[in-house]
């Protein structure tokens, strides 16, 4: 367990945190231990699309489908996906 004794010291142990090394425990002399989690901030939904093409033509698409009428209602779906037998 590392000894932090400055605020210098906890802002380097600050930066290694990443994707790969997410814990750091370590101890403040006075004030105890302490355990550190990384946690990644999620992306939005416009970030994500912004970062995806493939995901961006997608909605794209799928807008302009909805616009022009071209989409089925959930019970649509739904019993598309059984035969009229499997339902009785």
């Amino acid at each position: 367990m590392k000894n932090i004794n400055s605020p210098e010291e906890l802002y380097k142990e600050l930066e290694t945190l990443n994707k790969e090394n997410k814990i750091s425990r370590f101890s403040v002399p006075g004030k105890g231990r302490f355990t550190l989690v990384y946690e990644e901030r999620e992306k939005t939904i416009k970030e994500e699309v912004d970062e995806d093409e493939e995901l961006k033509r997608m909605i794209q698409e799928s807008r302009r489908e909805y616009k022009e009428g071209k989409y089925k209602s959930t019970s649509e779906i739904i019993k598309s996906m059984f035969n009229e037998d499997y339902l009785k």
